[in-house]
Order: C-alpha cells, then structure tokens, then sequence
C-alpha cells in the first residue's frame, strides 16, 4: 500500500493548489494522478473540519470503479466511504442520504440531482449537505448552454402515462451553494476557447469568464461571415488566459514523468476494385447499388463523409434509419489479422468507428482469439475485463472510443499495442484511448497503428488528427485539402 510519501513532488504542487484555492481547476494530461491529488485534498479538508461530504460528478466508468479503487491503494484516503449515486430515482434518493464522505454521479443525472436538492433543501431554506463538488472530466460540461448547466422543461409521463411540461431547476442555480469546487480535465479544450465558458462557469459560478455564453462570445470572439464560427481574438485570447490563470493549474505527463516512446504506424492498403467503385459512386452521385441488388442513397451531402468512412472499413449500413449493413470487403479484417499475428500473443486494444465493426470483429477473431468488447460491457464488469486483460485472458479487447477514455486505467501493464481499425477526427477520443496504453506504468514503447485505405476519406481522419484539429471548421478545411489532392497517402509515420 502506498503512503503520502510516495506522491510525486508535482501531486504534491496541485495539492497545495487546490488547498490555496476555493474554487481550482487542475489540467493534468493523463497518467498524472488527478484522482489521488484530489481525494488528498478531500482528506485534508475534512481533517481541518472545514468539509464533510464531497459530491463527485464524472463519466459513468469513473464513478463506477476509479475513485472508490485509487482510494484503497492509498494509507491516507483508503478509509473514505463511497456512496454510488445511480439506479432508479428511488434508490438514488436513498444513495444520496447514505453515511458516507465522497458521493459519486454521472452527469446525466446532474439535472436530477439539481432538482433533488432544490425539492429536500433550496426550497426550504436549508443548506446542502455538501462542502464540496468535484468535476471529474470537466470537459463533459463545455456547452454551458445544456440542460445539465442551465436547466429548462421537459415533458415527463404520470403513471397513467399522461405527459406533463415539468421545470427543470438546472444545475447552475446549484453551482454557489458549494463552498470548494474544483475541477479536472486533461483535454479543457480540445475544440478551442469557446470551450471553457461552461467549464469555468461550474467551477467559480461565472466569476472569471462570465455567466452567460452570449457575453462571453461577444467579448473575447469574432464571428466568420455566416454567423457559425467563433474565434477568439488575439487580445480576446490573451484575457481569457489571464481571467483563469489564478485558479488553474495546467501540467504535461512528458514534464513530469518518464513516459514511453510512442510510435504511429500508419497501415496502408488498397480497397479492392468492387469495393472502391461503390467507394467512388458514394462519394461523386451519393448513390450506389451493392452486387446483392440493395441500393444505398444519400439525402444530404453532410452524410458523404460518414458513408465513406463506412466502405473503408468495409460494411455500410443500408440507410440512416436502419442498423442492417452490408460488408462489401474485408481488406482492414485481413490487416487486422496481420498485426494479430505479428503480435505473437500480445494483447492488442482495438478503437472501431461503427457496430458494423465491433459485429464483424468478433465474428472473424472471436473463434481464433479470445476477444472482449469493452464498450458493450456493463459498468460493474469492467473491473473484472481489465483483470483479465492483465493476467492474459484477452488477446483483443474491442471498444468505440467515445466510451473508452474514462474509468478504464491500468490496461498499459500488460499491453503497448493499440490499433485504430477507423480512425477517428476527434483529437480528444484519439488522445484518451491511445492514452489507455501510453501513460505512467507503462513499461515498453507502445505502437499505434492506424489502418488506413489509400486515397479516400479515412486521410481526412488522420489529417485532421495530424494536425492537431477536431473542430468542424479544421475537419472541412482537412476535406478541402483531400478534395485537392494535397492529402499524400505517405503520412508521418511516427510522431510523439
């Protein structure tokens, strides 16, 4: 068991920063150890008397398995009391009531629990039962126009099933009622500075960057002609970073620590002809008609990307309102399978893009290999799939990205090999998911490879990645560049 002389001198630092201030904001890349910095400071507030109970909203995985375990590892926190808030409104109602010190809830459920506190406390004059709320992947609240933020109506059914407009009391009427709140995040703004209005907003109550996002867009941004793009200005940029400077701490894994080489591996291959006509049909007149005599038809031309993406990969769904696709080639399978191979019984850690992927996956490795799709598993298995991954009872664990980047820690002790069977455009997915592997811990240099079709959309993927963008304006200007021909099949093949 490890003891708080085994926190690493910069854990320390954040530590003393969160103490300093009331309201914090800790960017940490991952491997940096967010959770054991933050459950330190809990501990040592709740031994200066000056908090009780601590409320910790996060991703579902988070809350499930990562706060309650890095708590036991430690001397100093592994007496904390966790209390799950989720189930049926009934039993987290009575979760929320339970003896313990940290309570832990998804964000969907933050308007919930706004309306929770609004029914037992606001609206009676008492105060919450909470000194403190932590925001475990603040990120998840940029659009501080949302629901969870703002709160609005809804329609909710009786039990008769007659529905009614209800109000909804919105977590922002919450947010001052909380005497510490903190916030941590590895990606604050992995689409740019519009990003953090509603990160700072939950933090400091709209102190620094304003309460409403209008005023902040008209201050520090200008608009592109059409009214849609957002940028900030150059002063605009500089205020924003001097607003939040105070209460925010920003640290990179490769300053801190020793972190393993990484290596990207871009794995060219060649659709076949019959493959690449449909390909070609698709992306031109957005129609094409499949040898089994079913017809795929596109309505709007933002859905070309998607369906392209989906004959790289090799079976395209028939239409957007129905989950039946179609494989029209199995050239990535047969990559897949070469890197299987040339694995030799490491486990590999493998990111599709669509179902159609995650099914046929399964279906060619699942009777060879021992393959585990994390991402259909439930929340209280996941545990026990990353054990077995760690005592080599899984040769392939599948997952989408989307669910992979949270709660799921320690996969890098046993695997360095992750492989990308469609890549994505969204940097912070590319980023978390690669980070599974490549963190503290890690022992061997790890290997990204990346399956790529030559000459199509799967470029603009790995361009945009490449380039470090994920906003829709870098993702068109990356498809512009591929409609030139300025995309070249010859991408980097390794960077950090």
């Amino acid at each position: 068991m490890r003891s708080p002389q085994d926190l690493h001198d910069y854990q320390r630092e954040c530590i003393l920063h969160q103490l300093q201030h009331n309201d914090s904001m800790l960017w940490l890349q991952m491997g940096l150890g967010k959770t054991v910095v933050t459950l330190t400071t809990i501990v040592d507030r709740m031994r200066a008397g000056q908090v009780k109970k601590t409320l910790v909203f996060g991703p579902l995985r988070v809350i499930n398995s990562v706060w309650n375990r890095e708590a036991i590892k430690w001397s100093h926190t592994q007496h904390l009391r966790f209390s799950i808030v989720r189930g049926s409104p009934e039993k987290r109602v009575r979760r929320l009531f339970n003896n313990a010190d940290i309570f832990l809830i998804n964000y969907e459920n933050m308007n919930w629990l706004a309306d929770t506190f609004n029914h037992y406390y606001i609206s009676q004059g008492k105060p919450l039962p909470f000194d403190m709320v932590v925001y475990d992947e603040v990120s998840k609240l940029k659009h501080s126009g949302s629901l969870r933020v703002a709160g609005g109506k809804r329609d909710r059914k009786d039990r008769s099933g007659r529905i009614h407009e209800v109000k909804i009391t919105g977590w922002r009427k919450m947010i001052n009622q909380f005497k510490y709140r903190t916030g941590l995040t590895g990606t604050p703004a992995s689409n740019g500075y519009l990003d953090l209005h509603g990160q700072y907003l939950a933090v400091d109550g709209g102190q620094r960057l304003g309460e409403y996002i209008t005023h902040y867009k008209n201050s520090y941004f200008i608009q592109d002609y059409n009214g849609w793009k957002y940028t900030p200005t150059k002063l605009g940029k500089e205020w924003i970073e001097h607003k939040i400077f105070d209460i925010t701490k920003k640290m990179d894994a490769a300053d801190y620590l020793d972190m393993p080489e990484v290596k990207v591996i871009n794995m060219m291959i060649d659709m076949p002809p019959k493959a690449r006509k449909h390909y070609e049909e698709i992306e031109k007149k957005m129609f094409t008609a499949l040898d089994s005599g079913r017809e795929i038809e596109l309505f709007a031309k933002q859905t070309i990307s998607n369906k392209c993406l989906q004959i790289c990969n090799g079976a395209p769904y028939l239409s957007p309102f129905s989950k039946e696709w179609e494989e029209v080639h199995t050239a990535k399978l047969e990559a897949l399978e070469e890197v299987m191979e040339e694995a030799a019984g490491q486990p590999v850690l493998c990111a599709y893009s669509f179902q159609s992927d995650a099914e046929r996956i399964t279906k060619r490795f699942g009777k060879k290999y021992r393959v585990v799709n994390l991402t259909a598993t439930s929340s209280a298995k996941t545990q026990q799939v990353i054990d077995d991954w760690n005592a080599g009872k899984i040769d392939m664990m599948l997952g989408h990205p989307a669910s992979m980047g949270h709660g799921v820690d320690g996969l890098q002790e046993s695997g360095s090999i992750a492989v990308w069977f469609g890549v994505t455009n969204n940097l912070e997915y590319y980023e978390q998911l690669n980070g599974r592997l490549a963190r503290q811990g890690q022992t061997n240099a790890v290997s990204v490879i990346r399956i790529l079709c030559r000459d199509t959309m799967d470029l603009v993927s790995a361009d945009a990645i490449n380039r470090k963008t994920d906003d829709q304006e870098g993702l068109k200007e990356a498809v512009d560049r591929y409609r030139k021909g300025l995309i070249s099949n010859d991408l980097p093949l390794t960077f950090i």
